[in-house]
């Protein structure tokens, strides 16, 4: 997972790479995504509370997830922040513990 732009543009990442017994939470994290839906922007909780489309600007984050279980189930996304939400939240919070834990 990249997320990328922000003040600065630096890019980060982040990697999971769960087995065993871990392996059964993740796949259920994977499936429970969007993953052929467009992101849909509109949907997204605005921080501010507003209505309203969702702001844009330079300093805005967008987030590829790339995400493989077994050797031939392999799915990709580009995400504006926005649209991380839901199942894609709960996807993106999860790997950036493991990494964070994997990494000491």
């Amino acid at each position: 997972m990249t997320r990328t732009g922000g003040f600065a543009g630096l890019t980060k990442r982040w990697h999971a790479e769960p087995a065993g017994d871990e392996a059964s939470v993740w796949i259920d994290l994977i499936a429970q995504c969007p993953w052929d839906a467009p992101a849909d922007v509109s949907a997204a909780v605005r921080v501010d509370g507003s209505d309203g489309p969702p702001p844009v600007g330079a300093d805005r984050f967008t987030w590829w997830i790339r995400a493989r279980c077994g050797e031939q189930d392999e799915r990709e996304a580009e995400l504006p922040d926005d649209a991380v939400v839901g199942a894609w939240r709960d996807l993106v919070d999860a790997v950036r513990v493991w990494s964070r834990s994997a990494n000491g």
